[in-house]
């Protein structure tokens, strides 16, 4: 049976408590130099990662107002206001940053309760996710918000580098995100556990067990 987009919603919302709270008590154990350290993405420290996480959260709030109202709410001004938000963020002391990964988390779990309830007008709006270019057309249905939210999270929190491996990924969000590169280019000849090929296609570093169906060596992943 097909679940309706309010089913599918409700659903995503549940994992992404789930995996939220996962990410927060992980950023709880971390130092000051822990956070300070740097993280899977190059040029960003663990800091840039946990502010990305929430400056994300309160810019889906954004769009959840906008599927609420049809009133376009970008999730950031801008490519530069979105930099310059996360820039500001990392900078923060540490209790402040976590402060603000909670808040901003709690408010976009209050948001997307009030998603759920909506009308199916409010779930197929159309919007536009993250800071993209001038003239892009809206193109995401609201009631996919949760299933991306689930993605920042838990893609991110490996990003930490801080004791998440690529196979503490439920099983249920590795088979989704393999749908979820496929649906976005053809899948890749490679073998491997099959968290560890999701984490190299998305560009996550080499693991182990990826291989070429050779056996040879995967190469770099492919764009998606």
């Amino acid at each position: 049976m097909t679940s309706s987009p309010h089913e599918t919603l409700a659903a995503d919302l549940v994992q992404v408590t789930e995996a939220t709270s996962r990410l927060t008590q992980r950023v709880d154990g971390l130092t000051d130099p822990d956070l300070s350290g740097p993280s899977l993405l190059p040029g960003w420290s663990r800091a840039h990662v946990v502010a990305h996480v929430a400056r994300n959260a309160e810019g889906m709030v954004n769009l959840v107002a906008w599927a609420l109202t049809g009133r376009p709410s970008p999730m950031y001004p801008s490519p530069e206001a979105r930099a310059a938000g996360i820039e500001e963020a990392a900078a923060l002391p540490s209790a402040a940053l976590r402060t603000l990964l909670l808040e901003s988390a709690d408010a976009l779990a209050a948001a997307m309760s009030r998603l759920v309830d909506a009308d199916d007008a409010a779930l197929w709006r159309l919007l536009l996710f993250g800071a993209p270019p001038p003239g892009a057309v809206p193109d995401v249905p609201a009631w996919t918000l949760g299933w991306a939210r689930l993605r920042e999270v838990e893609i991110h929190h490996l990003d930490l580098d801080a004791g998440l491996e690529p196979s503490d990924w439920p099983q249920p969000f590795v088979e989704r995100m393999v749908d979820f590169l496929d649906g976005r280019g053809s899948a890749p000849a490679v073998t491997g556990d099959l968290a560890e090929v999701v984490a190299w296609r998305l560009g996550r570093g080499a693991y182990e067990s990826v291989r070429g169906i050779d056996g040879s060596d995967p190469g770099e992943p492919p764009a998606w």
